[in-house]
């Protein structure tokens, strides 16, 4: 009976053990998600393409104003500004100075005298075109003294400064008379002479 016992116990320790090494199922894996398609990245939106500036021709130009002012039936004034710039380059001259004016006196008073500026300021930046010709963009600032009225008088006020900003296609070589300005207040009037030459 007792041995009956203890075999008994034997195989229900036997089955405890065997039980507790049975394999666990396996838990069920995850499935990882599929990575998600790149969506096909839109086109920037791109300006017009630009043509390239052509390089400049190693070639010269030389510029030159010819600016006459002129009041009545007086001797004009001719001032000239002349300048040589490279194809497609920035040219500038600036031209500043003071002029000594002498203002009106009364009957057997004592005359004083002013400076005032006077200035010619000048820009331009030539191209040269395929069929020989000149594209030129230039600005023109002249501010010259008004004439006089005979000695000891204050200057005539005249047409007090000019500014010009333009854009013009030239026959090399060729002068032409780009402006005429007149003074609305009196018979001032200047004009302004232009040349330009491409130097071989």
């Amino acid at each position: 009976m007792k041995q009956a016992v203890l075999t008994l116990m034997s195989l229900l320790i036997a089955g405890s053990v065997a039980a507790a090494q049975k394999p666990q199922p396996a838990a069920a894996s995850q499935k990882t998600p599929a990575p998600a398609k790149e969506q096909p990245t839109p086109k920037a939106n791109r300006s017009p393409s630009e043509k390239p500036e052509p390089q400049p021709q190693p070639l010269n130009v030389k510029i030159e104003f010819t600016i006459t002012d002129q009041a009545g039936a007086t001797e004009p004034a001719r001032k000239v500004v002349s300048m040589i710039v490279g194809d497609r380059q920035n040219n500038s001259i600036r031209t500043t100075g003071s002029v000594r004016v002498t203002d009106q006196a009364a009957p057997g008073a004592a005359r004083t005298f002013h400076y005032r500026e006077v200035r010619i300021n000048v820009d331009a930046h030539p191209v040269l075109l395929k069929d020989g010709k000149i594209s030129l963009n230039f600005g023109l600032e002249y501010l010259p003294p008004g004439p006089g009225r005979g000695e000891g008088s204050s200057p005539h006020p005249g047409l007090s400064s000019l500014n010009e900003r333009m854009g013009l296609v030239l026959e090399s070589g060729k002068a032409i008379i780009m402006s005429q300005a007149a003074d609305p207040a009196s018979d001032r009037r200047i004009t302004v002479e232009l040349t330009a030459t491409i130097l071989r």
